[in-house]
C-alpha cells in the first residue's frame, strides 16, 4: 500500500513538472488595451485584449489541443476560434481577420453547406488537432471590435467560466503601477440612515471627514494601468476596512457567463448612465447573486463616533493602492431629508401592471433591489403618437420585461386598407441621444408585445422602407486580388438577412456591420474570367426586402 502511494506521488510530481505552460499567442510585444473582468456596459470583460499594429498578425495556439468550436458572427467576437487543451482549459481567440488554411477550409465548407455567413460549428475532437505554437488564425478587427487587437480568453472547460489569462501565460506583462483611484461615493443604505449621498473627487476626500448616520456604504471609482499601453484596465481586488476591520472584499478572478450581467448591480448603474463612470459598490444588493464577494459586513455609524475608513485596491501583479478618509457620526437631524418614492416593486416578486392602456409583466429576478416603477403616458409631438414611460432608464433590469402596447388607430386603419403590413410594426425605445432604438415585437389582436431589457420611453413605430443597397467598388472590371464590396444600410429596424448570388449560385460574403457592407475576395469566390451577374437580397427586421443587381467582369 505504501509503495503504491509512493508511485502515485511520484507520478503526480512528474505531471506537475511536465505541465504545459501557455506561450504568448503572438510573436509581438504584449501590450494590453483591456484586462480580465474589466468593467463594460452590461458585462465584465471575459479576457485580455492584446493590441496589434494592424491586422494579419499570426495567432498561435498557446498549448496543444484541438479546435472545439468555430463561431463566425458580424457581432461579438466576430471570427472566433475555440481550442480545448488537455489540462481542463479552453482558450478563445476573438476578432480574427481570418483562419489558418486548415481551419478556413472546414468553416467555409460549413458556411456553404448552411448558405450562411453566420455559423456556430463544433468540430469533432479528431478533426482539427493543433500543437503548441501552431498558427491557427490571424489577428483582426471583426465583430464588436473598434480597433485591431486579439481578444484572448482562458475558460474552465467543464463550466465554461472565464478565468484570468494572466495566471496562465508563461511571459508576464510588466506592471509596476498600483491602481488609480479617482473618487468615492457615500450611500445611506436604509430609510433610517443618513449621509450626503454624493461623489467625492479623491483630491477632496483623502484624509478628510464625511458626516453620516446609521447604516452607510461606499463605492470606489478606480482603474488600473500596465507599464506600457496607457489604457485604463480593471482592478482585480477591492478591500474596505473600518478601523482596520475588514468589512468588504471582492475578487475578480473568475466570472461565469450566466452572471456577467450582474455587473449592473456590482456598479452604481445610475452613475454610469448619467456620468459615464464606473463606481464599484462595496455592499451587495439583495438581488445580486455574484460569487465574487469574499467579505461583506455592515458599517454602522453612531453620533459621536469617528470611523477610520481605508480602501485597499490590488491588481494582478500585487500592486496596492490605499485611500484613507474618516467618517464622523452625527445626528440624523443634521441632514436635509431626501424625497424618496416608496418602492412599489419588491426585489424577487413578480408583478403584472395594467396602466395607461398598456400591460407590463415583471419577473421575480428582474431587479436587484426594491424599486419605484413608474408607468405614464404622454402625446408625443415629435412622433405624433402616444409615448409611454415604463420604469426609469437609470434603473438596471437583469431580465427582460414583457411590454404590450395597443397599436395606434392610424396604423390600424392602414392595416385594414392593406397599405401597411402588421409585420412592419414594432415597439421602439427613444435613445439617449434622440432617435428611435428598435426593440421588436409581435402583432396580435391590435397590440404589439415585445421584451425589452432596458427601461425608458416606448412607442409603436413602423418600418416600411426596404434596406438601401449599392456598389462600393470603383470599377466593374476586377482582378483576382480585388474584393467585391456592397454597401447596405437600413433606416430603422436594422438588417436581418443578407444573401448574395453570383450567376445564380449562393456565394459567401462577410457582413461587416461597422462599415455597413458585405465583402468577399474575388479569389475566394472561384470565378472564371469574363462577365458575371451578382444579385444581393437584403431583408430588414420588419420583412422589407431589397433585391439589387450588379454586373461586373473578372479579368
Amino acid at each position: 500500500m505504501k509503495l503504491k502511494l509512493i508511485y502515485l506521488l511520484c507520478f503526480m510530481v512528474f505531471l506537475s513538472a511536465n505541465a504545459q505552460k501557455y506561450i504568448n499567442p503572438m510573436d509581438i510585444p504584449t501590450v494590453l488595451s483591456a484586462s480580465f473582468a474589466e468593467l463594460r456596459p452590461n458585462h465584465f470583460h471575459g479576457g485580455l485584449d492584446i493590441s496589434t499594429p494592424g491586422i494579419g498578425v499570426p495567432v498561435k495556439s498557446v498549448a496543444d489541443g484541438y479546435v472545439s468550436r468555430i463561431k463566425v458572427s458580424p457581432y461579438g467576437y466576430g471570427h472566433g476560434l475555440y481550442i480545448t487543451h488537455y489540462d481542463g482549459h479552453t482558450t478563445v481567440y476573438g476578432h480574427l481577420s481570418e483562419y489558418a488554411p486548415k481551419v478556413d477550409s472546414v468553416i467555409r465548407a460549413e458556411q456553404y453547406r448552411l448558405q450562411s455567413f453566420e455559423v456556430d460549428f463544433f468540430p469533432d475532437s479528431t478533426l482539427l488537432p493543433v500543437k503548441q505554437g501552431e498558427v491557427v488564425a490571424f489577428s483582426g478587427n471583426t465583430g464588436g471590435s473598434f480597433g485591431p487587437h486579439l481578444h484572448l480568453e482562458v475558460r474552465d472547460t467543464k463550466t465554461d467560466d472565464p478565468l484570468n489569462p494572466l495566471a496562465f501565460l508563461e511571459e508576464q506583462v510588466d506592471d509596476h503601477r498600483a491602481p488609480t483611484v479617482y473618487g468615492i461615493k457615500v450611500y445611506a443604505l436604509d430609510d433610517t440612515s443618513a449621509a450626503l449621498e454624493k461623489y467625492y473627487d479623491l483630491r477632496y476626500i483623502s484624509n478628510k471627514t464625511i458626516d453620516a448616520y446609521g447604516h452607510v456604504g461606499f463605492g470606489v471609482n478606480a482603474v488600473d494601468f500596465f507599464d506600457v499601453g496607457g489604457r485604463p484596465c480593471g482592478v482585480m481586488e477591492v478591500s474596505l476596512y473600518d478601523d482596520d476591520r475588514l468589512v468588504f472584499q471582492s475578487l475578480l478572478d473568475r466570472m461565469p457567463f450566466d452572471k456577467t450581467r450582474y455587473i449592473n448591480s456590482f456598479v452604481d448603474f445610475a452613475e454610469e448612465q448619467k456620468h459615464n463612470r464606473y463606481i464599484q459598490k462595496s455592499f451587495i444588493d439583495p438581488g445580486n447573486h455574484l460569487d465574487i464577494y469574499k467579505v461583506c459586513k455592515p458599517i454602522i455609524v453612531k453620533p459621536g463616533e469617528i470611523h477610520k475608513i481605508r480602501y485597499e485596491l490590488k491588481d494582478f501583479a500585487g500592486n496596492v493602492r490605499k485611500v484613507n478618509f474618516n467618517v464622523r457620526g452625527v445626528d440624523a437631524k443634521n441632514f436635509v431629508a431626501k424625497t424618496r418614492r416608496k418602492p412599489n416593486v419588491l426585489c424577487g416578486n413578480e408583478y403584472n401592471f395594467y396602466d395607461c392602456g398598456i400591460e407590463v409583466n415583471i419577473t421575480g429576478g428582474c431587479f436587484y433591489k426594491d424599486e419605484y416603477f413608474e408607468i405614464s403616458r404622454e402625446e408625443s409631438t415629435v412622433y405624433k403618437c402616444p409615448l409611454y414611460t415604463v420604469g426609469n432608464r437609470e434603473i438596471p433590469a437583469h431580465e427582460n420585461i414583457t411590454l404590450t402596447i395597443p397599436v395606434p388607430e392610424g396604423f390600424m386603419k392602414k392595416i385594414a386598407d392593406s397599405t401597411l403590413r402588421s409585420g412592419q410594426l414594432f415597439i421602439a425605445r427613444t435613445g439617449n441621444k434622440g432617435g428611435l432604438v428598435y426593440v421588436g415585437g409581435t402583432f396580435e389582436d391590435g397590440r404589439i408585445t415585445a421584451k425589452p431589457k432596458i427601461l425608458g420611453k416606448f412607442l409603436v413605430a413602423a418600418d416600411t422602407v426596404p434596406p438601401r443597397v449599392f456598389s462600393k467598388n470603383s470599377a466593374i472590371i476586377l482582378g483576382q486580388s480585388h474584393s467585391i464590396m456592397i454597401g447596405i444600410s437600413d433606416n430603422l429596424s436594422g438588417i436581418a438577412k443578407y444573401n448574395c448570388y453570383i450567376d445564380g449560385e449562393w456565394k459567401l460574403f462577410e457582413f461587416d456591420y461597422k462599415n455597413a457592407r458585405l465583402i468577399s475576395q474575388v479569389k475566394k469566390l472561384g470565378l472564371s474570367s469574363g462577365p458575371h451577374t451578382l444579385v444581393a437580397k437584403i431583408e430588414d427586421e420588419c420583412g422589407n426586402v431589397k433585391e439589387w443587381e450588379w454586373k461586373f467582369r473578372v479579368r
